[in-house]
């Protein structure tokens, strides 16, 4: 057996330093997966020992590979650490009307309104706050506006919600990284205080945003302006939600994220465009290194882009990698490789740790992974195919590759995406096809072209051609949302199920020997558990104005005046593809099998009920059975139940987010 270990250790040499960025995200996840904030010094100290190790076990291999992965482990531990000390804490947002001053720094044109950031806001001529608030204008504003300028107005503000269920979407986890403290949206029009600063760099990218956008909205229609405008600036808030919501059903919805596939295409043009004004004059071919001159352009290209999207996380990451590929090109190795992809994740883990957490990141890494070593696996059918010079055998081959593309990387990313948004969509492959070459060759060269000609006052001659190019990928979506099952929902997949699915793929991915397909039964394994993932048989949401009960096939629900309408969207997905049925009780109380619901507190009791539900407080009026009503709600956020033979497993936010610094402080019980 150990023969045995060797000889595959040996076929696998230097695929094991793959591992260390895995082992700094599981360290990532674990960290965040705790209950409560653990010492500061704990993953500085755990990281100086584990550096203590591999110093004295370099000699032996396997001792120093298992302190290596111990290194990467403390790191990520020690940086998530720090990354949550060094946020400035975020204070309650007082409610009612209040008066909000700050400085703009970001512009974002919506459906009807336009929506303004504000950094070192202050309340009520109180003190600048170190976080910002983000307020929706009122759609009658039409007051100019200008990054940098400070600002005044009346506004409602709310912080962010609790999760609507237990495990589901945190948005103060979010909001804490972001640096925002609160929402909200504007009572009266915006009064200018004072003017914005000379030659600021963030705020004349942001201004350059907002009049790319104006000049693509006054050239284009809606339908296909606010898309152009997501492309060209990164603000997607102006999409009409049916149009965005055909998108996801199509598969598209990568199209819309500014990201890799972004940077990809605009790095592509400029290099191959530099290359081949390079490559002219003889001369200039044979003496100058062209293909590092313009690997350095497309780097450069792509950097602008960033900074002209607005530089986020995202896009921060493909340019990461892109960066990865540029220096692969001078140096004269492989533009991407695993090695390099493993090196982004450490640095991108690094920066900013919560990241391992985000949508964004599970799905483009696993597609990368997936795109590299699914290439590598048939890269001998696809070079014998292109050898042959048939120009319909190209044809074939081409379509082929785009639905293997298509296939690799939304097969790899589907569970991330199913995991974090409860849905999937079977149609992405076709849609593809046809969308990603079209954005490519079509859309984005013409959108770089309008934006050299916006100077000139001739955007629209590159503008309108683009908008028929955006036109068909926006008809098709239109028409594969009508499809069939163009949108499965599924119901929350448990955790273990996607770190089942995680390791399987990254097994999968890594190694090149036979064991590789280990990483299949482990996916299955992962895929499994998640159908037999059991939704809960009650939910009440973290203000008891939302209650459902699932009683056989059918879940009744139960709402009452002002029930969030948010909260009641990410609840569709609990319960999978069943629907929510209204439901009505106008008794004291109602009955549902062990379920009780009570609109008011019951004077007769609760009877033989396993569980009681209310709106209210019921104030002990059910004895000693488990109750979820305003009270326990008020305590411990929105709470989920599962009724078994041995009694009522109960699940709260409060258990879920734990006691931490990014969690809104839960009321002392």
């Amino acid at each position: 057996m150990g023969e045995v270990f060797a000889r595959w250790v040996e076929a696998e040499q230097g695929r094991f330093t793959l591992l260390l960025p895995i082992a700094m995200g599981v360290a990532i996840l674990v960290y965040f997966s705790l209950p409560a904030e653990p010492p500061l010094w704990l993953g500085p100290v755990a990281t100086g020992l584990s550096a203590i190790a591999l110093a004295t076990s370099w000699r032996h291999q396997y001792a120093r590979f298992a302190a290596a992965m111990a290194l990467m482990a403390s790191l990520g531990f020690a940086r998530a650490e720090l990354r949550t000390a060094s946020a400035p804490p975020m204070p309650l947002i007082p409610s009612g009307v209040l008066k909000v001053a700050g400085i703009i720094s970001r512009i974002e044109l919506m459906p009807g309104a336009a929506r303004i950031t504000l950094t070192q806001p202050r309340l009520d001529s109180g003190p600048p706050l170190k976080r910002q608030i983000r307020l929706k204008l009122r759609p009658s504003d039409t007051t100019p506006l200008i990054a940098g300028e400070g600002v005044q107005t009346y506004a409602m503000l709310f912080g962010p919600e609790r999760p609507a269920y237990p495990g589901g979407w945190d948005q103060g986890r979010d909001d804490f990284f972001s640096g925002l403290n609160a929402s909200g949206f504007a009572l009266t029009g915006l009064t200018i205080t004072t003017p914005p600063p000379p030659d600021r760099l963030g705020n004349a990218l942001q201004n350059l945003r907002a009049n790319i956008a104006s000049t693509i909205m006054a050239t284009l229609p809606p339908a296909t302006g606010t898309i152009a405008v997501t492309l060209l600036t990164g603000d997607e808030q102006a999409i009409p939600p049916q149009e965005r919501q055909n998108f996801i059903e199509a598969g598209l919805a990568h199209i819309l994220a500014v990201a890799g596939l972004h940077v990809g295409i605009i790095m592509g043009l400029a290099f191959t465009a530099s290359r081949w004004l390079l490559t002219r004059r003889e001369r200039m071919a044979l003496r100058l290194p062209t293909k590092s001159l313009a690997a350095a352009a497309a780097l450069l290209a792509g950097l602008a882009y960033a900074l002209l999207t607005g530089a986020h996380l995202p896009i921060l990451r493909s340019l990461a990698m892109a960066s990865l590929a540029t220096l692969g090109v001078f140096v004269g190795r492989r533009a991407i490789s695993l090695r390099g992809l493993a090196l982004a994740a450490l640095v991108l883990m690094l920066a900013t740790p919560e990241t391992v957490l985000g949508t964004s990141f599970q799905m483009s890494f696993s597609a990368v992974a997936a795109l590299i070593s699914g290439y590598a696996a048939v890269q001998h059918f696809f070079t014998r195919f292109h050898a042959s010079q048939s120009r319909l055998g190209s044809v074939v081959m081409h379509i082929i590759g785009l639905a293997y593309t298509s296939l690799l990387a939304g097969g790899a990313s589907m569970p991330f995406a199913a995991y974090q948004f409860q849905q999937i969509q079977p149609y992405w492959i076709p849609a593809n096809i046809l969308a990603v070459p079209l954005t490519a060759f079509w859309i984005m060269p013409l959108g770089l072209l309008s934006l050299a000609l916006m100077p000139l006052h001739a955007a629209a001659l590159a503008l309108i051609p683009m908008g028929w190019g955006i036109w068909l990928i926006v008809w098709v979506t239109a028409h594969i949302a009508t499809w069939p099952y163009a949108l499965l929902r599924i119901a929350p997949m448990p955790s273990a199920a996607i770190l089942l699915i995680a390791a399987g793929l990254a097994w999968l991915c890594i190694w090149r020997s036979p064991p590789r397909l280990a990483g299949v039964p482990l996916m299955a394994a992962g895929v499994v558990l998640a159908m037999l993932a059991r939704p809960p048989d009650a939910l009440v949401s973290a203000n008891a104005k939302l209650i459902a009960m699932r009683s056989g096939p059918t879940v009744f629900l139960i709402t009452q005046p002002r029930a969030g309408n948010f909260i009641l969207e990410q609840w569709q997905n609990v319960w999978g593809e069943t629907p929510l049925t209204p439901g009505q009780c106008n008794a004291t109380a109602c009955r549902l099998g062990p379920i009780l619901f009570a609109p008011t507190r019951p004077l007769a009791g609760c009877g033989d009920a396993a569980l009681a539900l209310s709106p209210v407080q019921l104030l002990g009026a059910c004895g000693h059975i488990p109750v979820i009503d305003r009270l326990s709600t008020y305590r411990n956020g929105a709470t989920a139940a599962w009724i078994t033979p041995h009694g009522v497993v109960l699940r709260t936010d409060r258990q879920v987010q734990g006691n931490r610094p990014l969690v809104l402080p839960y009321p002392q019980l």
